[in-house]
């Protein structure tokens, strides 16, 4: 049956291209007439929750002996979970729901905590996807893991790849591929009910990343995000005004917001010495963050007290590590 769904959606699809080769001139009105279709059908409700507290949080030597994929919730991490479920549950109301889950087992038995708040019958689909799974660290059991924690923040935690592991960019590519291929057909499947909300059970880092496709930040800024605390959920609520394919925006009334912060090199016009200076809130900067430094010089003269006149150059980078000791960095124009 599986295969049989694949090749409709597949013969689908050809037919949705041939019918914009044959529009000929027409084809930009029908294609964004077949787009317009396909964001009215997507869930209005995205909720991403990280999990409970695990036996890995509580303890950083038990990777040593059990493997990451079967660490589990501490008592605490369930009671969070539960705790978040009846949030979750309040914040979906009475839609019809749709869970997927991370194959790990701290996010199943997250997710088995959450279903208790729910009505009988109000989640009608569930799933257990390895693509939202945790990063791949590599062998956690040997001694040179503090040496390559080390390696990741010189090189930073988008690029640096674990041996026998993963990079952050290796996250990000799958996560990509679960949301284009699943997420945005969520609804449009043959003899598949829709619903109208879907909950993602998974990890901090992988929750990032998904928020980093969904809203083009750079690596840059994906290196000042936070991760999520222990049940933290993030709500994306369909928003038919945004442009593209993915038309959501962060609820953080509902849910919680993300928290991010940067270092920042700051020299003034007052003849008072270079500082580099920390900005907290780092996302409430409009994209292109790097082209808004007048805004930046009113956000850390009110979080430092200072004059926002008397700043002078931001330079968005002075945090970026990769350069030996005693080797100055290049003046960066980016």
């Amino acid at each position: 049956l599986r295969a049989g769904s694949r090749r409709l959606e597949t013969a689908l699809e050809l037919a949705r291209l041939d019918a914009l080769a044959a529009a000929g001139p027409d084809a930009p009105a029908l294609a964004r007439a077949v787009t317009g279709s396909q964001r009215g059908s997507l869930p209005a409700l995205i909720i991403l929750v990280r999990h409970g507290e695990s036996e890995g949080n509580a303890d950083h030597t038990l990777y040593r002996s059990k493997p990451d994929n079967l660490i589990e919730l501490t008592d605490e991490g369930s009671a969070q979970a539960r705790v978040a479920g009846r949030r979750v549950r309040a914040i979906v109301g009475p839609r019809r729901c749709a869970f997927v889950v991370s194959p790990f087992e701290r996010t199943l038995q997250t997710a088995r905590n959450l279903r208790l708040a729910f009505d009988a019958g109000q989640i009608t689909r569930a799933s257990i996807e390895p693509l939202i799974r945790e990063q791949e660290f590599g062998n956690l059991q040997g001694d040179d893991f503090a040496r390559f924690r080390r390696e990741q923040q010189r090189v930073g935690r988008f690029w640096y790849r674990f041996p026998t592991g993963e990079s952050g960019a290796d996250v990000y590519s799958r996560t990509r591929a679960w949301w284009d291929g699943d997420v945005l057909r969520l609804n449009t499947r043959p003899g598949v009910p829709p619903v109208d909300a879907l909950i993602v059970v998974t990890h901090g880092l992988t929750m990032r990343l998904i928020l980093m496709q969904l809203f083009g930040w750079s690596p840059n800024t994906f290196g000042t995000v936070w991760n999520a605390d222990h049940c933290d959920c993030y709500v994306l609520r369909r928003d038919d005004a945004s442009p593209g394919v993915s038309p959501y925006r962060l609820d953080d009334e509902l849910g919680d917001a993300p928290r991010s912060s940067i270092n920042l090199g700051v020299t003034f016009n007052d003849g008072a010495p270079p500082q580099t200076l920390l900005l907290h809130d780092y996302l409430s900067v409009p994209a292109p963050r790097t082209t808004n430094a007048e805004l930046v010089k009113l956000l850390l003269a009110a979080q430092h007290g200072l004059d926002a006149t008397t700043i002078d150059q931001i330079d968005f980078f002075a945090g970026r590590a990769g350069y030996g000791a005693g080797v100055p960095p290049p003046r960066k124009y980016r």
